[in-house]
């Protein structure tokens, strides 16, 4: 079925509406659009119809192959993806309202992710607020890929990704043994400290602590390695609010000496003295007295 639904598509037969796209004529049928699309549906259908069905679109952030790789997606339920055009796609997705080729691009694009573009699709994702889970499906990747840093490629520059992005990182990126949630705090530092350079800030105690200063919240600061929160990293810089390090710091006392959390008096029940006079006492006079143990 679906061979003969692309042959219908690439051979425009009995074609009764044209798109025109940057000046481009598009050719498909109204039967398979208006199945496909409620607002191919409205368009094609509705009181606003043109006469001859030409619909003209002008949305600049669309090219002629991108339109036309949609439409072959809506007659075959398959068609190109790639990092260069997944943008777009997605964007016609939304608009046309066509899920099912938003589920297909975050699906065929997930099978491709690597270091080297991971960090790129998932802050597409970030555009559309996950809403086709292309952020979640990215950052439960991350910590298999070894991602150096929080930077992707962008015509020959390296790119850091949106401070949105790394709250996203931080809060749904799987801990591992070997990648623990002090391995999460070292990357959100060196991205802090990159955006302070991108800005031409001094990497000083000021610029850095304000920099990781709307990301703090988000760690779990009691699974972090000890060692590191006592570091010159956290500590000299005051990345980690003076109470909140203070707890940690409690935490783990109590953790190196469990007998100290259920402590409790096992001597002798014990009063105070009570002062007593002897003035039967060798010596006594009015002025002296001894304590007598209750």
């Amino acid at each position: 079925m679906s061979a003969a639904f692309e042959h219908v598509f690439d051979s425009k037969e009995d074609s009764d509406v044209t798109f025109v796209v940057h000046n481009k004529e598009l050719k498909a049928h109204q039967f398979i659009l208006i199945n496909r699309s409620p607002v191919f549906k409205t368009m094609i259908k509705g009181p606003m119809a043109p006469a001859n069905q030409q619909h003209e679109i002008t949305d600049p952030d669309i090219e002629f192959d991108d339109f036309n790789n949609f439409l072959k997606f809506l007659y075959t339920e398959k068609c190109e993806v790639t990092l260069e055009n997944v943008q777009a796609l997605l964007h016609l997705s939304d608009m046309y309202d066509v899920s099912s080729l938003s589920e297909f691009c975050v699906n065929t694009l997930s099978k491709t992710l690597s270091k080297q573009n991971l960090l790129k699709f998932a802050q597409f994702g970030i555009v559309y607020e996950n809403k086709f889970g292309i952020v979640t499906k990215c950052l439960h990747e991350l910590s298999n890929k070894n991602v150096e840093t929080l930077q992707f490629q962008e015509e020959n520059k390296m790119i850091w990704i949106s401070s949105d992005l790394v709250i996203e990182f931080i809060k749904r990126c799987p801990r591992t043994p070997s990648f623990t949630e002090t391995d999460v705090f070292r990357k959100v530092v060196d991205w802090a400290k990159g955006k302070c350079e991108e800005q031409n800030l001094r990497i000083q105690f000021g610029n850095l602590k304000n920099t990781m200063a709307p990301f703090i919240s988000y760690f779990k600061l009691e699974e972090m390695d000890i060692t590191y929160l006592t570091s010159s990293t956290v500590y000299d810089y005051e990345l980690i609010p003076e109470n909140q390090l203070l707890k940690c710091y409690r935490n783990f006392i109590l953790k190196l000496s469990p007998a100290s959390r259920c402590y409790r008096q096992t001597s002798p029940s014990y009063s105070p003295a009570t002062l007593v006079f002897c003035p039967t006492s060798p010596g006594y006079s009015p002025t002296s007295y001894s304590y007598s143990p209750c």
